[in-house]
C-alpha cells in the first residue's frame, strides 16, 4: 500500500510541474480559482502555520537557552529573521547573479515540507488531506504569479528538494531543534510571500472569493478540531 505521505508528496510535484500548464479552467483559473486558492494558503498561515511556533518553542528554548539567553521568543526571532530574508532577496531578484536567492529561500521550504510528509502521523500536517490542500494552493498561485516554470533548473530543482526531503525524512530522524529552526525561518518567508504576490488587488473584484477560500479552510479545520494552539 502506498503511504498516504508519499501520495501528498507526488501531488505537490504535480503542481509544481503543471501549475503553469493549466489552460481548460480557462476565465476560472485566472479569476475567481485563483483568489480562492489566495484565501486557502492565507488561512494556513495564520491558522496553522503561525500557531506552530508555539509548539517549536519549547524546543529552541532547551537548545538555545544557554547559548543566547534572556531570550524567550527565539521561534518568533527566527520567523523575524525568515521575513528579513525573504525581502532581501527578493529586492535582489533583478540582478542575474542573484537569480537563485529568490528560490533558495523556496528549496529549504520544500525541504521540510517533503521531511514533514514523510511521518504521515506527524500532528503537524494533521489532517493530511487539509495540510496536502493547503500547501498545494499556496505552490498553485506562487509558482503561477511568478512562472516558475519558465526556469526549468529553479522547477527542477523545486521538486527535487521535496523529494530530498521525504527520503532523508524517511531514512533518518532530523533532530527537533532542526525541524523547529525550519518552520519558524519559514513561517516568516511564507507569510512575506503571501503578502508579496497572493493578497488580491482591489481592482480585480476577487475580494470575495479570497475571503469564501481563507473562512472555508479555517471552518474545516476549526470542525475537525485540528487547529493548533
Amino acid at each position: 500500500m502506498i503511504p498516504s505521505g508519499l501520495i501528498s508528496l507526488l501531488i505537490l510535484i504535480a503542481i509544481h510541474l503543471y501549475a503553469n500548464r493549466v489552460k481548460v479552467l480557462g476565465w476560472l483559473w485566472h479569476g475567481r480559482f485563483l483568489y480562492l486558492a489566495s484565501g486557502v494558503s492565507f488561512a494556513y498561515v495564520f491558522v496553522d502555520l503561525l500557531p506552530a511556533l508555539s509548539d517549536g518553542e519549547p524546543v529552541l528554548k532547551r537548545t538555545f537557552d544557554h547559548i543566547v539567553p534572556y531570550l524567550d521568543k527565539h521561534a518568533y526571532l527566527i520567523a523575524l529573521l525568515g521575513v528579513l530574508f525573504y525581502y532581501g532577496i527578493q529586492t535582489r531578484k533583478s540582478l542575474e547573479c542573484h537569480r537563485w536567492l529568490p528560490a533558495s529561500g523556496y528549496l529549504l521550504f520544500n525541504f521540510f515540507i517533503g521531511a514533514s510528509l514523510s511521518d504521515s502521523s506527524n500532528p503537524e500536517i494533521q489532517p493530511l488531506a487539509l495540510f496536502t490542500i493547503a500547501i498545494g494552493m499556496h505552490y498553485f498561485v506562487r509558482d503561477h504569479l511568478v512562472k516558475i516554470s519558465s526556469n526549468k533548473p529553479i522547477l527542477w530543482a523545486l521538486c527535487a528538494a521535496l523529494a530530498a526531503g521525504y527520503l532523508i525524512g524517511t531514512l533518518t530522524k532530523i533532530p527537533d531543534a532542526v525541524t523547529a529552526i525550519g518552520i519558524s525561518f519559514i513561517a516568516g518567508g511564507i507569510l512575506l510571500n503571501i503578502l508579496h504576490y497572493e493578497l488580491p488587488k482591489p481592482e480585480k473584484g476577487g475580494y470575495p472569493w479570497f475571503v469564501f477560500g481563507a473562512l472555508a479552510y479555517t471552518v474545516l479545520l476549526l470542525g475537525l478540531g485540528e487547529v493548533k494552539s
